[in-house]
């Protein structure tokens, strides 16, 4: 085996490092940009508008002689929540 050649460098000189065009954070090799609000923003709304009505579909499924009659809104509600949770949990 060939010997490693070391190089020391001083602790005090600045070390220049390639930042990102976007948040101008460093390049590192796993460099990932936080993703702006707005795309954040329009996940979650999106999420909820599927989840709120997925919810009625599954209450006409479950209930077709239309027996319940207050659940239409507690159900929306429901699946507003549960869409917003699935979301987030699928994107962590």
């Amino acid at each position: 085996m060939a010997p490693r050649l070391y190089v020391i460098v001083a602790a005090t000189l600045p070390v220049c490092m390639a930042t990102c065009p976007r948040c101008h954070g460093h390049l590192t090799d796993n460099h990932r940009c936080r993703r702006r609000p707005g795309r954040v923003a329009a996940e979650i709304t999106l999420a909820a508008l599927a989840g709120g009505l997925v919810a009625p579909v599954f209450v006409a499924l479950f209930d077709p002689g239309n027996q319940l009659t207050h659940i239409d809104l507690a159900a929306v509600a429901v699946g507003i929540f549960v869409g917003i949770g699935l979301d987030r949990l699928l994107r962590a």
